[in-house]
């Protein structure tokens, strides 16, 4: 059977993206923390847990996709039985490095995590939970891992690190030390355990017998049993040292944000210093100073730092995202714009010579506190900034390597002299001009942008229908300028040239006619005229129509008593809410706290009312930012505050035959676990599944396809695995068939 099915198909179909399933895009660039196992070394980043192996000199990358629950790492840690525990803001993960997955997940209310150490095969860690911080308790049994309890003390507002030392856990806290025995007092009674240090102290860390303490101008050294002993006195270098790294008895490495010291019995020396970019962590292996970045990793050995970065996303919690086609998509934030591929601009410059294979370009304009709108036209991507100093918008070239095209100024008479621009929504109507929203030009709160020039809009000249407080703006298919505020919606229209036009029309239309409490978050207009208003208490809708004197027919959706009945009307949006549509016409709203809620246009939810959140699906974060589509091959790109989630989607462009059907994995091996997927159906599809002498096993009627994208389980009608042979697969609709073999292998 294998022989003839080879001869068949030359070789195998790898799976490709199911419906509903997820990829993630993260950046790995921040260090956060590192240790070391074996020949690797761990790093903890913004985007995953990072391992660089010392002999083969590979970089391996783990996120969401590999099975971690949770990207956004602060500190790693390698306990007892070789497993690596990874502390972040949501959770305890712990990671097994031969299975590579996840063993355990500990939420328990956490919302910070500092540090672990391990305690006689037992492991603690620093922990911030339910607005307390405490340490946090697990052991070890017939190899699995039990939450034991959480320890805390109300004087305590912080704990920066957690150590063992002897016979003793000590606490670096924001009042200094405390330290005591687990098992013999609650940490409620520990106390300080070198009252006679004195000074802040910077930084703590212990090898074996030695304990380092680093103070604002004094480093100590401390064996078990013994007293604290003076290494240095320093005022100019010690206040600046944030980690310190013990090599051997009286021999200490210790990093500020830029310098490399050594450390011993009054010696304090710079080994090395950089200029762009920050030290975040250090630890010594194998006689090699390795260094966590704010861009990359690192080691230092024989008087030479080799910087390590690979090339990926400077960008790391985008605030917006647009695809613009070939598998591409650009996000940026207030950091800088990166550009799949990658391609990198940012804010902040750094020496390329720092750099191996990072492409990162610098463009001196500030970008604001966040981006508030992205909009993408002729190769051309258009930012709005919040509180900028330099423009209230920006546009980048995408065909030259992210240039910085053009800068756009909402208010004329500021420039660079202190006055912040501030651009909470853009948009480009259908004769090519930009429109902005400006916050702080509250009497000229409109501005359009062409290639002549510009022009501000005021409150005056729209007849003082155009409110001081605008907020959004989309443009509908006839060409009309929607503005939204808290008074309302203002229609705008003009004839011929925007900057001089021949006639204007201003037209005030209420949120909703019945009730004036509605707050507006955000607006945006179907492909079927449809004005979508993501309220304060929820989703609605007016119907659009030609007439500019009359352009709204009405106002839903209507519930069963003829009242106003919101869509969503229980979700918290807010301003941050964004309402985007798909190839279809569906809407994905954004939501800052519970991921995506999508509505079909007719009125039902995808894939159900909860929508897509890291509970029902591998998204990287509820927190949503924005939303953009590949309208080709149906996928749905999610900007989050942890990075991009590419999902796949059944809503694409309409096939237009059945020539782009695949069908994957190739051989089908039963019973799977993941089904077979028939791809690229057109519309109304109906599936047979058949013998090569026609007998139909199992039927898949059309109201079971899902987009363009049909599975099947191995199963005849009645539930019963088919048997290993070669398989008819027939697709047809009202007007075209096709007809392709797939071989199942029954196992």
């Amino acid at each position: 059977m294998r022989s003839i099915i080879f001869l068949l198909f030359g070789g195998i179909i790898l799976s490709q993206p199911r419906i509903g399933e997820m990829r993630s895009v993260t950046s790995t660039l921040e260090v956060r923390g590192l240790a070391f196992l074996g020949d690797d070394i761990l790093f903890a980043t913004g985007g995953g847990l990072v391992t660089y192996n010392t002999k083969s000199q590979l970089t391996t990358t783990y996120t969401r996709d590999h099975g971690l629950l949770d990207t956004d790492i602060n500190t790693v840690h390698v306990g007892p039985m070789r497993k690596i525990w990874l502390g972040s803001n949501s959770g305890i993960q712990v990671w097994d490095p031969l299975k590579e997955s996840i063993v355990n997940w500990f939420q328990l209310d956490i919302e910070s995590v500092s540090g672990f150490t391990n305690y006689k095969d037992m492991i603690y860690s620093s922990v911030k939970q339910n607005g307390k911080w405490g340490i946090m308790e697990f052991i070890y049994s017939n190899e699995k891992i039990y939450y034991r309890d959480f320890y805390f003390r109300d004087d305590i507002d912080e704990i920066v690190n957690i150590i063992t030392f002897g016979d003793e856990i000590i606490l670096h806290n924001d009042k200094g030390l405390i330290s005591g025995n687990p098992h013999k007092e609650h940490p409620i009674n520990w106390a300080n355990p070198f009252p006679t240090i004195i000074g802040k102290i910077q930084a703590i860390d212990v090898n074996n017998k030695n304990l380092s303490i680093i103070c604002s101008d004094r480093a100590y050294s401390i064996e078990i049993g013994g007293l604290p002993q003076i290494l240095v006195t320093d005022e100019i270098y010690l206040p600046s040292i944030n980690h310190v790294s013990v090599r051997g008895n009286l021999d200490f490495i210790a990093i500020s944000d830029s310098v490399i010291f050594t450390m011993g019995m009054d010696k304090l020396e710079k080994l090395y210093s950089i200029s762009d970019i920050k030290f975040s962590s250090v630890v010594n292996f194998n006689s090699q100073i390795w260094l966590g970045l704010e861009v990359g990793f690192g080691y230092f050995n024989n008087g030479e730092f080799e910087h390590i970065v690979e090339n990926g996303p400077y960008v790391a919690s985008p605030d917006v995202i647009s695809y613009h086609g070939e598998n591409k998509f650009i996000i940026a934030s207030k950091k800088g714009v990166s550009l799949s591929g990658w391609s990198n601009l940012s804010v902040k410059s750094y020496l390329k010579q720092d750099y191996d294979k990072l492409k990162i370009e610098t463009v001196n304009i500030d970008m604001g506190t966040n981006i508030s709108e992205i909009m993408y036209l002729d190769s051309l991507i258009y930012l709005g900034f919040h509180y900028s100093t330099t423009s209230g918008v920006a546009s980048f070239n995408l065909s030259d390597k992210l240039k910085l095209d053009n800068l756009f100024l909402t208010n004329k008479e500021m420039t660079n002299n202190g006055f912040h621009f501030s651009v909470p929504d853009i948009v480009i109507d259908k004769k090519r001009n930009l429109w902005a929203i400006s916050k702080n030009n509250k009497m000229k709160p409109l501005t359009v942008f062409n290639s002549t020039g510009s022009r501000n809009i005021s409150v005056e000249e729209s007849g003082y229908v155009l409110s001081k407080e605008s907020n959004k703006i989309t443009v509908d298919n006839f060409n009309r300028i929607w503005v939204v505020s808290s008074s309302g919606l203002v229609m705008y229209k003009y004839s011929d040239n925007v900057l001089n036009p021949n006639e204007e029309i201003w037209l005030e239309e209420k949120i909703d006619p019945g009730i004036t409490n509605r707050i507006p978050f955000d607006i945006n207009v179907s492909p079927r005229n449809r004005l979508w208003i993501l309220t304060s208490i929820g989703l609605i809708h007016k119907d659009l129509q030609v007439s500019d004197a009359n352009p709204v027919i009405n106002t839903g959706p209507i519930g069963s008593q003829g009242n106003l009945y919101p869509y969503f009307p229980s979700i918290f949006f807010n301003d941050f809410s964004r309402i985007r549509f798909d190839p279809r016409g569906n809407i994905w709203i954004t939501t800052q706290s519970s991921g995506v809620y999508i509505l079909t246009e007719d009125g039902n939810y995808w894939p159900d009312i909860n929508g897509l959140n890291t509970s029902n699906s591998n998204l990287l974060s509820n927190h949503v930012n924005d939303i953009s589509f590949d309208s080709k091959e149906g996928l749905a790109y999610i900007a989050t505050n942890k990075g991009v989630s590419i999902a796949k989607i059944p809503y694409a462009d309409k096939k237009k035959s059945y020539k782009s059907v695949e069908i994957f994995p190739s051989p089908y091996i039963i019973p799977n676990i993941k089904p077979l997927t028939i791809n690229g159906l057109r519309d109304n599809s109906s599936i047979k599944i058949m013998s090569l002498n026609g007998l139909v096993f199992r039927s898949i009627n059309k109201s079971d396809v899902k987009g363009y994208q049909a599975f099947w389980d191995g199963r005849d009608d009645g539930g019963n695995l088919v048997g290993s042979g070669i398989y008819l697969i027939a697709v047809y609709n009202d007007d075209s068939s096709l007809i392709e073999k797939i071989a199942v292998i029954r196992k």
